[in-house]
């Protein structure tokens, strides 16, 4: 059994290194890294502001430092092209690291002043340095049936905290 094994994952290894080699994304430790050229640069457009109302969070214990979870009860989103409130349901999953930072894990629904629904979730990293102030990014996706705001369903967005508020708030912005 174990040299079938064995067998099938030493073909799938070649079959993927075949792949690989006739696409020119073979690796190859002769060539050196390719100059970044402007094209490599990500740019960026703003999407909205994005502030939260959270209430009280339930802790409970785990193995790997703890978890939290934040019940999400409302906040608004204010862009160029998007505004609205946050509606329920809506929360976090904090998973709290045994070296005090954060893996964030939130789920937000969003409604548009002219009352389309946006379903928008993301991970991230919060963690405050040894005597600095919290620092935070996410990574957002969105998912919606309004043909209007269809758009969205394939952006990808970051998110950068911001502490000057004191509040839990975020700019978010599209990646071109």
């Amino acid at each position: 059994m174990k040299i079938a094994i064995l067998g099938s994952r030493l073909a799938a290894a070649t079959i993927l290194a075949g792949l690989f080699a006739s696409t020119g994304l073979a690796a190859s430790p002769a060539s050196p890294p390719t100059p970044a050229t402007a094209d490599d640069k990500l740019q960026s457009e703003f999407l909205f502001d994005l502030v939260l109302e959270a209430q009280l969070p339930t802790n409970l214990a785990a193995a790997n430092g703890g978890r939290l979870i934040v019940p999400i009860s409302g906040g608004t989103f204010t862009g160029p092209r998007l505004k609205g409130t946050i509606v329920l349901p809506s929360g976090d999953w904090v998973v709290q690291r045994p070296d005090g930072s954060r893996v964030l894990d939130v789920r937000v629904l969003l409604q548009t002043d002219d009352g389309q629904k946006i379903y928008m979730s993301w991970r991230g990293i919060a963690y405050t340095p040894a005597g600095g102030t919290l620092w935070a990014r996410i990574v957002p996706m969105f998912e919606t049936a309004s043909e209007k705001n269809a758009w969205l369903n394939n952006v990808i967005a970051v998110g950068v905290y911001r502490p000057d508020l004191g509040k839990i708030a975020y700019r978010v912005y599209r990646i071109l």
